[in-house]
C-alpha cells in the first residue's frame, strides 16, 4: 500500500531546490471500505541539498484482527540536477502479511541494491536487474511530488518505484482545483489542489497467482494539497484503489505539527 503514496522523477519541472525547506509530522487514518483499518504517521524534513524521513504504519480496531500490520520505515536522499531525486537508503521492518519482515535498500549511481530481504520470498518472481536503474523508493517519491508542487505548482510526470520486491510504474497529472472530501472527520477542508495518479505493478508478481491480472491492472488514485498555515503546501488527503482491498482513503484527522 505504501508504494501507492510515491511519485517521483517528473519530466519538465524545475529543480526541487527551488522549494522552501519544510519539516512536518502528519498522521493519517486509513479507511478501507469506510472502516478505520490503519494509522499512518509520517515525519519528514527537506533542505536544499536533500531530505530524510520516517513512517509508522499499524493496524487498529476489528480490521486489525484480520489484516495485522506494524511497520516502521525510514529513508534518506538528496536532490540532484535535471529534476532528479537520488535516494541514499530505504529501510522497512515489522509485521506484514503474517510475518516479521525486513527490507533494506542501498543506492549507488541511481541503482538500488537489496542488502536485506527477510524472509526470502521464494514464491515471488524476481524483478529483473535491468529494470532497477533509475528506480526510487516509496517515500522518496512522495517527497519529490511534494517538492515539485511547492516549487512549480505542477505534478505531471512518471516514475518507477521499487520496494525491494515489486516494481510499480506511476504516472501523475494535474493539478486541478478541487475541494477536499470531508468524510471521516477530515480536519483540513475546503479549496485544494488535486493531483491524480495511476499505479500499475509491472514486475515482482507472485508465481502462478490466480490474481495476477488483477494485480497488474492500473489502479487510480489522487492526492489533495492545501496551503497549511505555518507549513505551506502539504498533502492532506490521499485516496486510491488497491487490487485486493478496494478503495482506501488516507484521512488527516489531527493538526500537522513540526
Amino acid at each position: 500500500m505504501a508504494a501507492t503514496l510515491s511519485l517521483s522523477g517528473f519530466i519538465g519541472t524545475a529543480w526541487a531546490q527551488n522549494a522552501a525547506p519544510v519539516s512536518a509530522h502528519e498522521k493519517f487514518a486509513a479507511y478501507v471500505h469506510d472502516l478505520h483499518a490503519l494509522d499512518t504517521e509520517v515525519s519528514f524534513a527537506t533542505q536544499p541539498w536533500g531530505y530524510g524521513g520516517n513512517a509508522h504504519i499499524h493496524s487498529i480496531g476489528m480490521i486489525g484482527w484480520f489484516v495485522r500490520m506494524n511497520i516502521t520505515a525510514r529513508m534518506e536522499g538528496h536532490f540532484g540536477p535535471d529534476n532528479s531525486v537520488a535516494p541514499i537508503l530505504y529501510d522497512s521492518a515489522g509485521l506484514s502479511r503474517g510475518a516479521q519482515r525486513h527490507v533494506h535498500l542501498d543506492y549507488k549511481d541511481g541503482t538500488p541494491t537489496v542488502t536485506v530481504h527477510t524472509p526470502e520470498e521464494t514464491d515471488r518472481e524476481p524483478v529483473p536487474s535491468s529494470d532497477l536503474p533509475g528506480t526510487i523508493d516509496t517515500f522518496s517519491g512522495m517527497i519529490r511530488l511534494l517538492q515539485t508542487m511547492r516549487s512549480t505548482g505542477q505534478c505531471n510526470g512518471s516514475a518507477n518505484v521499487f520496494d525491494g520486491a515489486r516494481l510499480t510504474h506511476l504516472t501523475v497529472h494535474g493539478p486541478v482545483a478541487d475541494n477536499v472530501p470531508e468524510d471521516h472527520d477530515q480536519i483540513e477542508k475546503g479549496a485544494a489542489l488535486r493531483c491524480d495518479f495511476i499505479g500499475q505493478q509491472t514486475a515482482g508478481f507472485i508465481k502462478d497467482s490466480p490474481n495476477r491480472a488483477k494485480m497488474a491492472a492500473p489502479q487510480p488514485g489522487a492526492v489533495w494539497f492545501k496551503d497549511v498555515n505555518g507549513f505551506g503546501l502539504l498533502p492532506v488527503r490521499v485516496e486510491f484503489e488497491h487490487p485486493k482491498l478496494g478503495h482506501i482513503s488516507l484521512v488527516l484527522q489531527t493538526p500537522i505539527s513540526h
